[in-house]
């Protein structure tokens, strides 16, 4: 028994005196920091072109209201919304009892007034036959050639007559007056129609424009010869070129807004009326900075970035934002050409802390 106790008291020593000894050693000196490995791109200024992107929607160039020349009651509306008609095409009819009498009535007066002139014809045939005999008096032969006259000027305004009966039954029909599509029904069957009044809205085949509202201060003033971009709203990869056709001269006095009418240099399919898009107005090209988006940094919630000194040891800068591009961000104000900016690796970092800079690949 006791020998045991006696060999773990030896042991417990002997552990005692090796700990000593490494106590005693000289301590291993700590790794030395790698610097942090971070793409860079030096500051240069560059011209740049603000853009701006507004949603807006395809009307036709040219739209015209349809309207009958008379009025009466509706009794037939031929066309949908939608549905795209011919030049000439038939698109509402009134009820014609009216014009169809009228027409019955001067057709009737025609038949008279032409019996008049039959009749009239053939009294100046025997009146000339007893006149070249001497059998009647001058005056009794003139009397029948002004008859004659008379009967056709009186056929002739019964014409007249019908033609005008014939026209107010054709009144009755509506026609298209050019080709292209149906967008509106203002009245439906049994309905009474004024005169002028618009039946169908028609918006004609041909040019197509893009329209947008506009605020003012983005449009006064701006070159007409700047590119415009229109892109269908559920397809942003089918992009046609524009230019500005018309600006309103009226301001939205609510909105602030100028309706403003961009000319499409084509219309592929998916550009049909009424289709929203998406218009991009290119600026003026203004000198400014442009670097990737992820170059930058919110210190106390303020835009900055990274700036790497000739140390190569990193502070923050901060910076005035002009705009947002597609992955990219616009500098005003905060940086100088020559500058090198921190624009991958900037979530590593801290103040003073030492960097190994890599030019950006873009």
């Amino acid at each position: 028994m006791n020998g045991v106790v006696n060999g773990l008291l030896r042991g417990a020593g002997a552990g005692v005196i090796a700990l000593g000894v490494a106590a005693c050693q000289p301590s291993a000196p700590p790794a030395e920091r790698q610097p942090t490995l971070v793409e860079v791109e030096t500051v240069q200024t560059t011209d740049y072109a603000k853009s701006q992107v507004l949603t807006g929607s395809v009307e036709a160039r040219s739209e015209t209201p349809q309207a009958f020349l008379i009025g009466g009651k509706l009794t037939e509306l031929l066309v949908e919304v939608g549905d795209h008609v011919e030049e000439g095409q038939v698109l509402a009819r009134l009820a014609p009892a009216e014009q169809q009498a009228d027409v019955e009535a001067a057709t009737a007066a025609l038949e008279a007034s032409q019996s008049q002139l039959d009749q009239a014809q053939a009294t100046l045939d025997r009146q000339t036959s007893l006149f070249d005999q001497g059998l009647i008096t001058r005056g009794a032969f003139e009397g029948s050639q002004t008859a004659l006259e008379t009967a056709r000027n009186a056929r002739d305004s019964a014409q007249a007559q019908l033609a005008t009966a014939q026209q107010g039954l054709a009144y009755a029909t509506l026609r298209a007056s050019a080709s292209g599509i149906i967008t509106h029904r203002q009245f439906e069957p049994d309905e009474v129609v004024q005169a002028g009044a618009p039946v169908v809205m028609l918006a004609e085949d041909g040019p197509r424009d893009a329209v947008i509202e506009v605020q003012e201060t983005a449009i006064a003033g701006r070159d007409r010869s700047l590119a415009v971009d229109v892109a269908l709203l559920s397809d942003p990869s089918s992009v046609v070129g524009g230019r500005v056709r018309e600006v309103s001269p009226v301001l939205d006095a609510q909105t602030g807004t100028i309706t403003t009418k961009i000319e499409l240099s084509d219309t592929p399919a998916g550009f049909s009326l009424g289709a929203p898009v998406t218009v991009t107005l290119a600026g003026q090209p203004q000198p400014r900075i442009v670097l990737p988006w992820s170059a930058l940094w919110l210190q106390d919630g303020s835009p900055s970035v990274w700036i790497v000194g000739a140390d190569d040891t990193v502070s923050v800068e901060p910076v005035t934002v002009d705009a947002y591009g597609t992955g990219v961000v616009v500098i005003a104000d905060g940086l100088s050409e020559g500058q090198v900016v921190v624009t991958k690796g900037t979530k590593l970092l801290t103040p003073g802390q030492t960097v190994e800079p890599m030019e950006s690949a873009s």
